[in-house]
């Protein structure tokens, strides 16, 4: 799709707004009503959106209140951990319609991408979805950016992604447009725009508990990056010679007391007398990702503040719970930390995150730059929004 900086505009004001009227529309976007009719036509005849009267029983010619309609174009987004790689197929409510796993244990990063394409093509058959209702493909890596350079640098994990193994193979392989960005990033922009809070905390900064500990921001409706596509990492307050509030320093954790442990799976079958030596890494965790919440509120002066990640929903709750307990200094005189909440998508939030790349990029107007040119895929505006 190429749509224009006012139809973006608009289609994120009705995404936010779920169902709006074309005044609401006008008075919120300062566009006139000659210009709302103009752009609301083109986006209705492409299908995007869907026009209902609202009946409510009184007299009078009803409202119409416009949505997007949510099966019209779909996006796919795909995660890795150590073992397993998730595909799955997003529709623009943010429901993941289906979703696969593979082994990627032993795989070159060309047969990761395969195996990937492969399960794109049989879940939108499955779905009896047309292939170019696919906006694109959104891959959330653990790892960073090169200096001066678009190659995702892997997480030391994930030896078959360095050294843009993984760009190169992407690149041959899928059929539809592809994003890659790193995995905090990616569930920034996901919690953001699919979090439903209203309105959307604008700064949000994600905390991102995976295999490391990483994190994104979302700065005036778009995520921050930096000049190197590297910002938001909070896992430098955390040597690595030291435990850690990381997933790894988990499985190392559970994996002492003597409970075999090795991917995130693993934790959604932790027996009962696991309990014990999960709570005193939740207690430490919480304690040191309190200096995060500090640093981060000093840094951003976020709206809110959100931890999520690879974790069970149910560690992530009591996570935040142990940060909340904390007696957190404020980063200056009079200043309070900000709010911390769960993500409110979960351990889904990784492949939601990975599936709204695209989607932001083709829909958003701040996927777009001053310059006209795209944001997302390694390339910056000019100047700051």
């Amino acid at each position: 799709m190429d749509l224009s900086r006012n139809e973006r505009r608009l289609v994120e004001l009705i995404f936010v707004g779920k169902k709006i009227a074309r005044v609401d529309l006008a008075e919120r976007s300062g566009m006139t009503g000659a210009s709302i009719t103009r752009l609301i036509g083109r986006l209705l005849d492409i299908g995007l959106l869907v026009e209902v009267a609202e009946r409510t029983g009184a007299q009078g010619q009803p409202r119409r209140l416009l949505s997007l309609r949510a099966d019209r174009y779909l996006s796919a987004g795909i995660t890795f951990s150590v073992s397993r790689m998730e595909v799955a197929i997003v529709d623009l409510a943010g429901r993941i319609l289906t979703s696969r796993s593979a082994d990627i244990e032993t795989s070159t990063a060309l047969s990761v991408a395969e195996a990937a394409q492969a399960a794109i093509a049989t879940m939108l058959a499955d779905l009896g979805t047309p292939k170019d209702r696919l906006l694109g493909v959104g891959c959330s890596v653990p790892g960073n950016f090169g200096t001066m350079s678009n190659i995702l640098k892997a997480h030391s994990f994930f030896p078959a992604f360095d050294d843009g193994e993984a760009d190169r193979a992407f690149k041959a392989t899928f059929e539809a447009p592809y994003y890659i960005e790193n995995d905090g990033t990616a569930a920034a922009l996901g919690e953001y725009v699919f979090g439903g809070r209203i309105p959307q905390p604008d700064p949000m900064f994600f905390i991102h508990i995976g295999h490391g500990v990483g994190g994104g921001a979302v700065i005036d409706g778009r995520p921050y990056r930096g000049v190197n596509g590297n910002a938001c990492l909070p896992g430098v307050l955390y040597p690595y010679d030291q435990p850690r509030p990381s997933g790894q320093d988990l499985f190392a954790t559970l994996n002492g007391a003597g409970f075999a442990i090795h991917d995130f799976i693993d934790l959604e079958r932790l027996p009962d007398s696991a309990e014990a030596a999960l709570e005193i890494w939740v207690e430490r965790a919480g304690k040191q990702l309190s200096e995060t919440v500090r640093v981060a509120t000093a840094m951003f002066d976020p709206a809110l503040i959100v931890l999520g990640g690879r974790l069970p929903e149910l560690v992530t709750d009591r996570l935040v719970r142990a940060i909340s307990s904390q007696p957190i200094l404020g980063p200056s005189r009079g200043l309070e930390a900000a709010a911390v909440e769960a993500s409110r998508l979960g351990p889904r939030a990784g492949a939601i995150g990975a599936a709204c790349i695209p989607f932001f990029a083709s829909l958003f107007s701040a996927a777009v730059a001053d310059d006209g040119s795209p944001y997302l895929n390694g390339r910056k505006p000019k100047s700051r929004p």
